[in-house]
């Protein structure tokens, strides 16, 4: 298989075809997207093989340095000028909104710790905002590392608020 579209921690999100979905909690994720496409990661996904991979709030479920290996993984699965998409909550954002009264205390928390709905999965491990997710992509030798700039992506259901932190990767 080649040209490759993957969410990897689908979860709740499955996203369309093209698009292929796994997510660690395999029981609720193969309720959640018979119909979405879906990619057991048992069978070794070759080098190169993807054009885009999405890590649609995702990373943060990993502790600090913990992803590594994932990120490793994503860009070597990468084709040349392939695309790594992740998307975050933005601790700054967050923590702006709150400290201005501008968000409750419970919707903060939320965020800072993951709404936990009885899996250790579903918590937060780790939290960023821009300068640091950047400089954490970096340890990589992607072409570029940027902002992700909003576009239409078919078969992907990626969320926009002010609190979500989006950085897209070239490879």
């Amino acid at each position: 298989m080649d040209n490759i579209m993957l969410n990897l921690g689908s979860g709740q999100r499955p996203f369309k075809p093209p698009f292929l979905n796994w997510d660690i909690q395999e029981d609720k994720f193969r309720q959640a997207t018979l119909d979405a496409g879906c990619l057991w990661l048992n069978e070794e996904l070759t080098d190169g093989s993807c054009a885009m991979i999405v890590l649609h709030h995702c990373l943060e479920h990993f502790g600090c340095g913990e992803a590594d290996g994932l990120v490793s993984d994503c860009f070597r699965w990468l084709k040349p000028d392939g695309s790594l998409l992740i998307f975050v909550p933005d601790m700054r954002a967050l923590a702006q909104r709150w400290l201005t009264h501008q968000m409750d205390t419970q919707l903060y928390m939320t965020n800072v710790y993951g709404a936990y709905l009885g899996d250790v999965h579903d918590r937060h491990f780790w939290g960023y905002d821009f300068d640091s997710l950047h400089g954490y992509l970096r340890k990589w030798n992607w072409a570029v590392v940027t902002g992700y700039k909003s576009r239409h992506i078919p078969g992907a259901d990626i969320a926009q608020d002010f609190w979500i932190l989006g950085m897209e990767c070239v490879k």
